[in-house]
């Protein structure tokens, strides 16, 4: 039958090698810091092991303390590195079992009794195992049944560690040679650790893919779609609206964008197109609509947003609330502020008719309209027919505030109206 330091040469060897690959990895991107912990915590583990394999050559502190103590941080870092890994925040209940360990050393009764000691280590490994499995399952990384297989072998590890806890309370061995089921649970340790870094590993690909797959459809710059995972979520916007309701398709332009550039310098125009995609993407996120709507950044200084509305007025009212909202703050960056103004233009489809393109060139076609009429204004291209809203003043000022009212009202009841004629 394999002995207990056979079993943890094994896993100190696979641990370390696995330790090795991970911090090259994380060489490669030293902003995956999970990787790191996992790394770190391989490290530890492997060491508790090679420090077990020293009794009888080495003092207790070395080979009994700290070599557990290791082992028991290992799964506090591999808990903590779960959590980074999906963007949560570190926490420190998973050190309460090394916590525990070290703290119940210090009373005589525990250190100095193989039986005592055997209880406190597999019950913090126990709760170690079972923080794990916790942190895995309240996770979204990858599919559920590669979380749920994941976890169900840390809690039959917890199990296993609760089984070594209970032997301890009524069997009081002397030493591992006392423990008559030790050969079996070794191997079964081996295995699930083995299935651990294959399911692991394979929850780290899938979360690498998406992420891969995340990249290729948003701007760097403002986290936004960019013009390919427009088209790609369009058609999803498309299936998941009734055919009754419109795709309103809103294209904005930054005012003098590149006399920003040139001015303050392309670090600020790039903080100044952050700021918007900002402002605007918050504005869409919020306006209720179900299905939600789309934004990106279509090129240059150009974004877009398509949403489901139940008519133009619908959509000329979101132009406006954002056009108004640019207009009226103010973009502060380091010792540089910047006043900001966007042009939109709008047009809509049926969704059963929806095709981006068309939407895309009559949306333009209004846009090229608001930019020809002053800039800082919203053209709603409907046919042939293209109606501008918009202030002709200072942006801001109270005179440019009560005409624009009267210029939205006034367009929308023309826009209205001419709805109602088209639909008699």
């Amino acid at each position: 039958m394999l002995d207990a330091k056979t079993a943890f040469f094994m896993w100190s060897a696979q641990a370390l090698t696995l330790s090795l690959l991970l911090f090259v990895v994380w060489l490669h991107d030293r902003s995956q810091r999970h990787y790191l912990l996992f790394c770190i915590g391989f490290a530890l583990n492997s060491l508790g092991g090679i420090s077990f394999n020293l009794r009888g050559y080495a003092g207790d502190i070395l080979t009994i303390y700290f070599s557990n103590c290791l082992v028991l941080l290992s799964l506090c870092l591999w808990a903590n590195g779960l959590r980074l890994f999906e963007g949560r925040k570190w926490v420190s209940w998973p050190a309460i079992p090394a916590a525990l360990w070290l703290v119940a050393n210090l009373f005589p009764p525990i250190y100095s009794s193989f039986a005592n000691r055997l209880i406190v280590y597999a019950l913090g490994s126990a709760l170690g195992y079972a923080f794990l499995a916790s942190t895995l399952v309240s996770s979204r990384l990858s599919k559920p049944r590669y979380r749920h297989m994941l976890a169900g072998l840390w809690l039959v590890q917890s199990g296993m560690a609760l089984s070594f806890a209970l032997y301890g309370i009524l069997g009081h061995p002397e030493n591992f040679a006392g423990i008559p089921f030790l050969g079996g649970m070794i191997l079964l340790f081996i295995a699930c650790m083995l299935s651990t870094f294959v399911l692991l590993s394979k929850i780290i690909m899938d979360r690498n893919e998406a992420r891969l797959k995340l990249l290729s459809v948003t701007d760097p710059l403002t986290g936004a779609l960019n013009r390919r995972g427009l088209i790609e979520a369009a058609h999803t916007l498309k299936h998941n609206t009734t055919k009754d309701r419109l795709l309103a398709l809103l294209v904005f332009d930054l005012d003098h964008f590149k006399t920003i550039n040139d001015t303050h310098g392309h670090q600020v125009g790039d903080a100044v197109l952050s700021s918007f995609a900002e402002m605007a993407s918050s504005v869409v996120a919020n306006a209720g609509t179900h299905p939600k709507g789309l934004f990106g950044r279509s090129g240059g200084e150009e974004f877009c947003t398509l949403i489901p509305v139940e008519n133009l007025r619908q959509a000329a009212g979101l132009a406006e609330q954002i056009r108004t909202m640019v207009a009226n703050t103010p973009i502060v960056i380091h010792a540089h502020t910047v006043r900001l103004t966007v042009s939109i233009g709008i047009s809509s489809i049926n969704a059963a008719q929806f095709d981006f393109d068309t939407l895309m060139s009559q949306a333009d076609h209004g846009l090229y309209k608001a930019k020809a009429d002053g800039r800082n204004r919203t053209a709603i291209a409907r046919g042939e027919s293209v109606y501008c809203i918009g202030p002709g003043l200072e942006p801001g000022s109270p005179a440019a505030i009560d005409q624009d009212a009267d210029l939205q009202v006034a367009a929308l009841r023309r826009l209205t109206q001419r709805q109602l004629h088209s639909d008699t």
